[in-house]
């Protein structure tokens, strides 16, 4: 498999979905659009080059085309369906198995917090009850 590693900046209407995507994610569009317009486009979609059918980046491609994007990155593997199925589970599932160390989070959030006083943190994807809940059990333990 030879695969250019650098991203492609191209129309977001000329990618396909992958109809038979099993991850849910319109839920997370609208963070994201937040995400995109405060930091740019950060992560390059993955399409399949031989059909143009998304492989991973499915919630960037809905928020993209939702804020109007003329351009998106995009990055094409040289793979086969059966390989492009594999890494599109893989690619959300290995998120999934990651884990925060609190106390860092904490102190990241706190630093945030004293640098801009109006961070609302649901635009990094955390509920004020989760920053609440996280900041108790570092200053009360478990």
């Amino acid at each position: 498999m030879v695969n250019d590693t650098s991203a492609k900046w191209v129309d977001p209407g000329e990618l396909i979905p992958w109809e038979e995507n099993p991850r849910n994610n319109d839920h997370a569009v609208d963070n994201l659009k937040k995400s995109i317009e405060m930091y740019g486009f950060t992560s390059p979609i993955i399409v399949r080059k031989a059909t143009n059918q998304v492989i991973a980046g499915h919630t960037r491609l809905k928020a993209a085309l939702s804020l109007g994007l003329k351009t998106v990155p995009v990055r094409f593997l040289e793979i086969s369906e059966s390989k492009a199925r594999e890494l599109a589970i893989a690619d959300n599932k290995i998120g999934e198995i990651a884990t925060w160390n609190d106390d860092e989070l904490v102190t990241q959030i706190l630093a945030m917090e004293e640098e801009r006083g109006d961070i609302d943190f649901s635009d990094i994807g955390f509920s004020d009850d989760e920053i609440e809940e996280l900041i108790c059990r570092k200053q009360f333990g478990d």
